[in-house]
């Protein structure tokens, strides 16, 4: 039982025969026996360890300011991503059109069938790929040990930490394949990747414009990101006090591609904004709840069956539909008409034909739509009872 405490206070729990009290203060864990018929028992804990925790050096170091990182812990379980089964199949999950990988598989395929990488694998297989990557961005190596970050508890969502009950297995198969050399010999291929990246996302660009369409301000953007990711990204939000953080686990950059500079700007910003602007649009929805719910209760008109898979109520699948519409407002503002055109028709193209979002294209242009006929006063998130209401008619 995980709880939040300030102080401290009281914490109870209660059977049909009994009940045991704890004063529980920050930061720590109580550990409890539930005893069954004098022989079954039931492990319990009342866990009091904050999902995170920033100190006042952390916030004056990091307000105001974004970073790009290619963490070494999260970049060893990419690795090992790359080496399962799920990762051999799946080239959404891995990214497998860079020499990079190639030379990954030719290195270190012999390690498929260590323990820890058939863990791992079993649990891609059961859709935890976000959550452990996510995780990883918790850990650091100190020579070849592997520590936690004590500022987070863990990166991902609701529950336990996902990574760190394989950390041990991580750590010994690191040093049985000597990763932090790789990772050592790599570093200025990182270092490319991460000149490229800054150029190819212009983050306060991004950041300015979301804050002047939404009454909602963070403080400071770190970005993880990976050559080894191909299609799975997601984001994550941090508040304490005034400090707001908003962390993002994204693909790397555009190595090479036959588009200007203009273009490429626009499909790779993409990648990190419609992660970013969940931490705007989400905030927004959660005040519809209700009214989204009724606007897309036949989420078949909506969805097709594979994308139901993954976004499986009205709420998600409407974020996807808003997030992705607010980049394309954010590409109508910021580049010129031949390359929005472009753009957008990229974007309605992935939403439609290859995420299964069936209706994106009809939504996005009446976003455009009222977009552009809103009054100077009106911000995205004004229109949100207007285009709530053209899904109820669809």
């Amino acid at each position: 039982y995980k709880t939040n405490v300030i102080t401290s206070k009281k914490v109870t729990f209660y059977t049909n025969i009994d009940s045991i009290s704890f004063i529980v203060e920050p930061k720590k864990k109580y550990d409890f026996i539930i005893l069954l018929n004098k022989k079954d028992t039931c492990w319990t804990q009342i866990n009091t360890i904050p999902h995170f925790d920033f100190d006042d050096k952390y916030i004056e170091k990091n307000s105001g300011k974004y970073s790009f990182e290619i963490p070494e812990v999260q970049e060893l379980v990419h690795l090992i991503f790359a080496l399962t089964p799920t990762g051999i199949d799946d080239k959404n999950m891995v990214n497998h059109r860079t020499e990079y990988y190639e030379k990954i598989i030719e290195e270190f395929s012999k390690y498929k069938d260590e323990p820890i990488v058939l863990k791992l694998d079993s649990l891609l297989k059961q859709g935890y790929y976000s959550r452990l990557k996510m995780d990883a961005c918790g850990f650091y190596f100190n020579g070849n040990k592997i520590e936690k970050d004590s500022i987070y508890e863990r990166l991902s969502w609701n529950g336990a930490n996902q990574i760190e009950p394989f950390i041990t297995e991580i750590e010994k198969l690191a040093t049985k394949i000597d990763f932090r050399k790789f990772y050592k010999k790599n570093k200025e291929y990182y270092n490319d990747l991460t000149a490229k990246i800054e150029k190819q996302m212009p983050i306060k660009k991004q950041w300015d414009w979301l804050e002047q369409q939404f009454d909602f301000n963070y403080d400071n953007y770190r970005i993880t990101f990976s050559p080894l990711v191909e299609g799975g990204h997601s984001t994550n939000n941090f508040i304490q006090n005034n400090f707001k953080q908003t962390v993002m686990f994204i693909c790397g950059p555009t190595e090479s591609t036959k588009f200007d500079e203009d273009i490429i700007e626009g499909l790779m910003t993409r990648v990190v904004f419609t992660e970013i602007d969940h931490n705007y649009v989400n905030p927004i929805s959660d005040e519809y709840l209700n009214e989204i719910n009724n606007s897309l209760n036949e989420l078949s008109k909506w969805t097709t069956e594979n994308a139901l898979s993954n976004y499986g109520n009205s709420y998600l699948v409407f974020n996807e539909y808003m997030t992705w519409s607010v980049f394309t407002l954010y590409a109508f503002d910021n580049y010129k008409s031949d390359n929005f055109e472009f753009i957008n028709n990229q974007v309605e193209l992935q939403m439609t034909e290859r995420r299964g979002f069936i209706k994106f294209k009809e939504f996005n242009r009446k976003m455009i739509e009222l977009y552009k006929g809103k009054s100077a006063n009106e911000k995205i998130k004004d229109l949100y009872p207007k285009i709530i209401s053209w899904c109820k008619e669809q």
